[in-house]
């Protein structure tokens, strides 16, 4: 019996060994950026050459700067260039008997290793580090790591590169070599907490001595990759603006403003329209998840606004044809609607639904706001964001991805072409609070027309047109004009360099959001001036806001992190773009120049020692695809994995047949290796494989679309979390977001309250206790039990005070339209009675 880890058995042949024996992850977390170093470890244990093929995520928005490759013992360092003459290095390498490595991006949050040409019995391992920044979520800082793919729906109409390989992924129940996450923690103001939804973190925190340090790291050992990892950093002082100057080794300086805005303006009139993401793969915790936002959604909306809700999968449902003026009519047909919805509608066509919307006509006086809630599983997220950037003038856009591992490609993409924001709510994570902040950001005016003035420099300097040189001797003879005759040919001549060069410069800044992250960086020439403070300039419905920033001399820092996310920030926003020629090029000058991977630019390192035995068998080494781990609960699925079900796909609706590539399922088996860096689990059966196959799908079928997967699965027995976090034998039915749930269900459209049985069991009374104890005070009866649901949350519910925020604001508006004699009286007397039934 051949000993060795993780199995996979394709048909006809005999299974073969994994070569991905185990993972490391380093993370440096500075303020609010972060630097994450990846080592993956790969042993060839067949009797031939093997190239072992492996698609990973990364952060959306990281660089990658780095890259180094060990073969027995050997280092090599990753070299960036263009990818097409990065693959064709890798080719010849393999061909002349060398190890090679290649890294490529797929998607800005998909990346392709390749380790070609790995003798038998060697090992290898490479190494990948990426810089990225930080979301501000809540006050707090969100550090995410992304650790699988979920299977994405493939259009029919998409024919590229990047869908081909995506459709190809192998896929496992399971995934048995170890993972390892370390993390060091540097705040710019002490740290309050640290902790994490997704998984058990230790974490090491001296309050006294050093309280703006700290480290992290997974309790226990871990060899699920099925879920990201989030991680919560709370500070004493979030919103502190910093400006940072960073000098790197070869002389060059790069300036980082960063700064967490606070303010607030009047609310404006909007229309919202909420767009589910019905497919297959949200089905069971997912559209859970969004029926739960909806509901808190439909009750914190403004009197004065229009509302629509639609879903979507190959087909395309609304509630209403266009949007109605919110209502108590309204909102109890948005209610029941929200309460019935499934995810029954097939593959995830985002397309044409966002297309639709878009198309319909503006209400006068009324702003058009877009709330997308996904998982963002789809092949074409660069057509759809194509779109979403066309359509940006008059419909700003926010995305709420759900589920373990939504794609922040598609949903941090859609809110920046939109103009809006992006959060993510993991299977573990409460939705009330991000739905909130999202609400909010829709209501306020974001502030816009941002401008930055540097310190030293004026726009004449940023420009990139040089001065054109004229004569300046006292003669008679061209004094004056231009010294370079203008019908000369003119020599090509690269890009003036600029003496400053911000990114993103003034025109694409986004807007800018009240407790969102706002971040700009300047990249200076090497004999530039270092601006000692910078100005941010933005226009509001109020007028002109400004903020001047000084440098610090003690945030001066020497290295290349700020430089990489500056570069990396410019690679950004030129993919954001329509796709042209003079942008490739620049991206591949930026990535080049700076060392980071993109679109364009691949990294390739080529093991020196050339083996003869490899130069002699390379045309018979086999490929060996790295299966990757099925995200946790997509779509319902997890109970029915476990127990070996297979996976069924259908579809239902009305329309033409249509292609759906779904990936393989590669199923395992596992036995102990004293030799192997992971653990294993011994004797278990080997089951048999399923198939990847491309199908067509009758629309007119009946059948529910996966009719195994579209039940809630029960949780992952191995997960658990960070301490005091979940109580995963609790009963979470009566949870303070629950109560809240239950509390806002009883408000009408206006604001009011109704008296209910759910209220009085918040308080263990009855309604007729309620009743007596407002008439003894002569109140009616609405006026009472909304001022009862004011005090409870906020006595009861203080900490929720985010997500009742907009709903405690209609309820004080509508006590105030009824004129009592005395209403600050009526509130107290409320806050009397919640505090003698909670026994505060």
């Amino acid at each position: 019996m051949h000993v060795c880890g993780l199995l996979i058995e394709c048909p006809g042949r005999e299974p073969t060994p994994v070569p991905l024996t185990g993972v490391s992850v380093q993370a440096r977390i500075i303020d609010l950026v972060a630097e994450v170093t990846i080592e993956q470890r790969y042993v060839n244990r067949e009797t031939q050459p093997i190239e072992a093929v492996y698609l990973f995520p990364l952060d959306e928005g990281a660089g990658v700067c780095k890259f180094t490759a060990e073969v027995d013992g050997r280092k090599i360092e990753g070299v960036v260039k263009e990818t097409e003459e990065a693959r064709n290095d890798y080719e010849q390498a393999i061909q002349s008997g060398h190890s090679a490595f290649l890294v490529e991006e797929k998607l800005p949050d998909v990346f392709k290793a390749k380790v070609g040409n790995l003798a038998a019995g060697s090992g290898a391992k490479i190494r990948l580090t990426y810089v990225t920044e930080l979301k501000v979520e809540g006050g707090e800082i969100r550090f995410y790591l992304p650790t699988t793919i979920a299977p994405r729906y493939v259009p029919p109409t998409d024919h590229s590169s990047v869908a081909k390989d995506l459709a190809s992924i192998n896929y496992t129940q399971e995934s048995h070599y170890r993972v390892d996450f370390n993390a060091t923690v540097r705040m710019g103001s002490a740290i309050k907490e640290i902790r994490s939804p997704t998984h058990k973190i230790v974490v090491s925190h001296d309050s006294v001595n050093k309280p703006m340090d700290g480290t992290l790291k997974l309790d226990d050992v871990v060899t699920s990759m099925d879920r990201d990892l989030v991680v919560y950093i709370k500070v004493a002082e979030p919103n502190q603006p910093r400006l940072i100057h960073e000098k790197s080794s070869n002389g060059s300086t790069a300036v980082m403003l960063s700064l967490v805005p606070s303010f607030k303006l009047a609310e404006q009139k909007t229309e919202l329209i909420f767009l589910v993401d019905r497919s297959g793969s949200m089905a069971g915790s997912g559209i859970e998840q969004a029926k739960q936002a909806l509901k808190l959604f439909l009750h914190s909306l403004p009197t004065d606004c229009y509302v629509n809700i639609a879903g979507f999968g190959f087909s395309y449902e609304e509630l209403f044809p266009s949007s109605r003026k919110y209502d108590e009519v309204v909102l109890n047909h948005a209610k029941a609607y929200a309460e019935q919805l499934q995810a029954n509608l097939g593959g995830t066509e985002i397309f044409n639904p966002l297309e639709q919307i878009f198309q319909k006509p503006p209400i006068d006086g009324y702003l058009r706001q877009v709330f997308v809630l996904t998982d963002g599983e789809v092949s074409n997220a660069d057509q759809v964001l194509g779109l979403v950037r066309r359509h940006s003038g008059r419909t700003r856009l926010f995305a709420l991805g759900l589920g373990s591992s939504a794609s922040h490609h598609l949903v941090e993409g859609m809110a920046r072409a939109g103009n809006g924001t992006a959060l993510f709510a993991s299977l573990e994570e409460r939705l009330e609070k991000k739905v909130m902040q999202q609400l909010q950001d829709a209501l306020q005016p974001a502030l816009t027309d941002i401008k930055i003035n540097w310190e030293g420099y004026d726009e004449t300097e940023q420009s990139t047109t040089p001065a054109q040189p004229v004569q300046t001797e006292m003669t008679l003879m061209g004094y004056g004009k231009p010294l370079v005759d203008p019908e000369a040919p003119v020599p090509p001549t690269e890009k003036p360099e600029m003496k400053l060069r911000q990114a993103p410069c003034d025109k694409m800044i986004p807007p800018v959001f009240d407790g969102k992250h706002f971040i700009v960086y300047a990249l200076l020439a090497d004999d530039a001036h270092q601006p000692k403070w910078a100005e941010v300039i933005a226009a509001s419905p109020v007028g002109p806001l400004s903020l001047k920033v000084h440098l610090n001399e003690q945030n001066s820092e020497e290295g290349q992190l700020v430089h990489c996310l500056a570069a990396r920030k410019l690679i950004q926003l030129l993919q954001d773009r329509e796709e042209n020629d003079n942008a490739k090029k620049e991206i591949i000058q930026l990535g080049c120049r700076y060392g980071l991977a993109s679109r364009y630019t691949s990294y390739v390192a080529v093991d020196p020692k050339e083996q003869k035995e490899l130069k002699e068998s390379w045309m018979m080494m086999k490929s060996r695809d790295i299966p990757v781990q099925v995200a946790h609960g997509w779509g319902g699925a997890a109970s029915r994995m476990r127990r070996g079900a297979p996976m069924q796909f259908m579809a239902m609706g009305s329309g033409p047949s249509l292609s759906f590539a779904m990936p393989q399922m590669a199923c395992t088996t596992f036995s102990a290796s004293p030799s192997m860096d992971m653990p294993v689990s011994n004797g278990a059966p080997m089951m048999k494989s399923m198939q990847r196959s491309v199908q067509p799908l009758s629309l007119n079928d009946p059948m529910p679309l996966m009719e195994s997967l579209c039940r809630d699965a029960p949780a992952d027995e191995n997960l658990s979390f960070s301490g005091g976090s979940t109580d995963r034998n609790q009963p979470q039915e009566n949870t303070d977001d629950d109560k809240l749930m239950k509390l806002v269900s009883s408000q009408n459209f206006d604001g009011s309250f109704k008296l209910e049985t759910s209220i009085a069991q918040l308080l263990d009374t009855t309604t007729d206790d309620i009743t007596q104890a407002g008439q003894k005070s002569s109140y009616p009866d609405q006026v009472w039990v909304t001022a009862i649901a004011l005090a409870y949350m906020t006595l009861a519910l203080a900490q929720l005070q985010t997500s009742w925020m907009l709903v405690a604001k209609k309820a004080e508006k509508w006590l105030q339209s009824q004129h009592l004699a005395d209403q600050d009286a009526c509130k107290m007397a409320a806050q009397e009675y919640v505090k003698a039934k909670l026994h505060l």
